[in-house]
């Protein structure tokens, strides 16, 4: 049985939405990182000070055939194929210890 991992990179605030999606799939399981962008598009200034913002990160490992209704899914809640919406990758897990 194949798994693939699934990053999703969005604006701090998303992510609920993100996490609701893949709970309707069935799915009960992430790991939610914080993090800060740093694309020449992300920056932003306040005060003459530059501002970095603030982005949620969802983490899911998931089974080979529940891939695409997932992301689909997060497409759904979060419209992440729309230009600035985020990012979300998917990539093929090599060796994976832990999962139930």
């Amino acid at each position: 049985m194949g798994y693939q991992a699934i990053f999703t990179i969005m604006d701090r605030g998303s992510c609920g939405k993100a996490v609701e999606a893949v709970t309707e799939t069935g799915s009960h399981s992430g790991t939610v990182l914080k993090g800060r962008g740093s694309g020449l598009h992300e920056k932003q200034v306040l005060f003459a000070a530059a501002v970095e913002p603030e982005k949620d990160i969802l983490l899911l490992v998931t089974k080979d055939e529940d891939t695409e209704e997932i992301i689909h899914k997060i497409d759904e809640k979060i419209k992440i194929t729309d230009p600035g919406n985020g990012l979300l990758l998917s990539v093929p897990v090599k060796r994976l210890h832990g999962m139930r």
